[in-house]
């Protein structure tokens, strides 16, 4: 076999762990209602997102017919896809290419950088396709369908849709390869992973306004509005970017000509971009790879003579070891803190474009009058607690250093005890700002507060405990890069799961109690419930956590 095909044949089976899941699953047939509950958990979700792109791509191509440009609305989507492949790329591009454990491997075989890059590139491309799904087939199959287009218009956009990510994704790596060339400094991958995190969560936070801002029921008109308004502008846009404009007039006048002469301009540029990004990687890819690889002179500390006897227990060294995993690696943070700014913001932003902020402290008036509705705030933090990724990947987060966890000197029952209360405390601080918010526009009575708080918290208690436990029961260590420790961990999805399954039997709990107790004792009653109920999986976390470091095999 080819060596590059070889290689990239390696790279998707270690990447995709496809031999241990043939093995696991289609061999050994173990365990296999995981696949099939991820399956039907994501595609839940994602048919949800996949209508709302349909809804909106509909809505664009009516703005564009209006405007006699029905292709208007597809180069805005290329446009968009672009962008957002690009700034999701970037750090994908960097992990990738640097920062995988066999990169530094792949150096030692016979094979030439630019071989090795193309694979990872490859990989990288193939990893947009999800993405992309959602911004292009909507908007292909809307146009497609609208306009009456043929066949040759379904291998124009076949083309269009396979090889459009290299155009945001080469000049990236291209970029990357040099910059990475002459830094060699893994500090570099964390600023750009942070960087690119920021610009999501604006990018999210503005559409989110936008989306927000258009008149409930009339979302359509105000976008045909909108393009009518701005169609010269954003035709302007498109013209600053002329691959995007190039793919749509490819695909609009698929079978004439004109379309032949764009098609083949965009796939021109295509391969020009590929072969400078190539010959790049040929001469700096493996200067930047192996720079990091340099031992530095370890630097002489000075230490206090008194610090050097004062040692910290067990419990506290063990929550400083978890805050230090947790806090040098960026994709954990920015999986996780940013969710107690964004949840508050995005919640804010609506009212105050639609100037209702007033109306939303009128529900205080039938809080008081319904108190049992107070429960909402409470389910709406633990769903924030049971959503977030540190404790469905507790274990997993260690990675191979797990092997350093079963050998050193502390029982697992205290390990687990750390991670528990280090989690819970940075799962409940998060939902702190909803809770703060919601007090503050409802004006709740004062004796309401502590006593959301504590059900906040014990909820919260509940589902990290059974996050924990999932995590226990099958962590995932083989993982070459942090982001899939939480990004490719089947466990956050089936923590996810659990905390929906474990919010219908607090509703229910709660609706039982609603029809028979007043609230106060109802309230108090619930808390000493789920008090036992945290306390309970707590006890049994401890006792399970025994039992299975010493089975856990890397």
């Amino acid at each position: 076999m080819n060596p590059f095909l070889a290689l990239l044949k390696i790279t998707f089976r270690n990447y995709y762990g496809i031999s241990a899941m043939r093995q696991k699953y289609f061999k050994e047939k173990r365990e296999l209602w995981q696949p099939v509950l991820a399956v039907a958990g994501v595609g839940v979700g994602l048919s949800f997102l996949l209508s709302f792109c349909f809804f909106l791509n509909k809505g664009l191509y009516a703005a564009g017919k209006m405007l006699g440009e029905p292709a208007l609305g597809l180069e805005l989507t290329l446009i968009a896809a672009g962008l957002v492949i690009f700034i999701f790329g970037v750090s994908s591009i960097i992990g990738t290419l640097y920062f995988t454990e066999d990169s530094p491997l792949l150096v030692s075989l016979p094979l030439k950088p630019f071989q090795v890059l193309a694979a990872k590139f490859t990989l990288v491309i193939f990893n947009q396709y999800l993405a992309l799904a959602f911004f292009l087939v909507p908007a292909l199959l809307v146009f497609g369908k609208g306009e009456g287009m043929g066949a040759l218009y379904i291998i124009a956009a076949g083309l269009v849709f396979l090889l459009f990510p290299v155009l945001p994704l080469a000049p990236a790596a291209a970029l990357s390869v040099l910059v990475m060339s002459t830094a060699g400094s893994k500090r570099l991958k964390d600023l750009f992973t942070v960087l690119t995190y920021v610009i999501l969560i604006f990018f999210a936070l503005g559409i989110q306004f936008l989306m927000q801002s258009l008149p409930q029921g009339q979302e359509l008109t105000s976008l045909e509005t909108i393009l009518a308004s701005h169609g010269s502008l954003l035709a302007a846009v498109g013209k600053s970017f002329p691959p995007a404009v190039w793919a749509t007039r490819g695909l609009a006048l698929a079978g004439t000509g004109e379309g032949l002469l764009n098609l083949g301009l965009f796939l021109v540029l295509i391969g020009v971009l590929i072969i400078l990004m190539l010959l790049l990687g040929e001469r700096f890819f493996y200067r930047g790879l192996l720079a990091g690889e340099e031992v530095k002179r370890a630097r002489r500390e000075r230490r206090d003579s008194k610090k050097l006897w004062e040692a910290a227990s067990p419990f506290w060294a063990l929550v400083l070891r978890e805050h230090r995993l947790f806090i040098r690696t960026p994709v954990y943070v920015m999986n996780v803190l940013p969710v107690a700014l964004i949840i508050p913001v995005v919640m804010v932003f609506p009212l105050l474009a639609q100037a209702k902020l007033a109306e939303i402290a009128e529900i205080g008036s039938y809080l008081v009058q319904y108190p049992y509705l107070k429960l909402i705030i409470v389910a709406f933090t633990t769903f924030f607690a049971g959503t977030l990724p540190l404790a469905p990947s507790a274990l997993s987060r260690e990675g191979r250093l797990f092997s350093l966890s079963q050998a050193i000197p502390v029982s697992p029952g205290d390990q687990i005890k750390a991670k528990f209360w280090y989690i819970l405390a940075i799962n409940f601080l998060c939902a702190l700002p909803f809770l703060a918010l919601v007090v503050t526009v409802t004006r709740l009575p004062g004796p309401d507060v502590p006593l959301l708080a504590l059900l906040s918290l014990t909820a919260a208690a509940t589902v990290t405990a059974l996050g924990i436990l999932i995590d226990l029961l099958r962590p995932f260590f083989d993982w070459d890069n942090p982001q899939h420790a939480v990004k490719s961990n089947l466990n956050v999805l089936f923590a996810m799961l659990t905390t929906i399954l474990f919010l219908g039997v607090l509703a229910a709990l709660s609706a039982g109690l609603a029809f028979r107790i007043p609230w106060w004792p109802g309230s108090l009653t619930l808390l000493v419930l789920l008090g036992g109920a945290a306390a309970g999986l707590y006890r049994g976390l401890l006792l399970l956590a025994e039992k299975r470091y010493r089975e856990l095999e890397l």
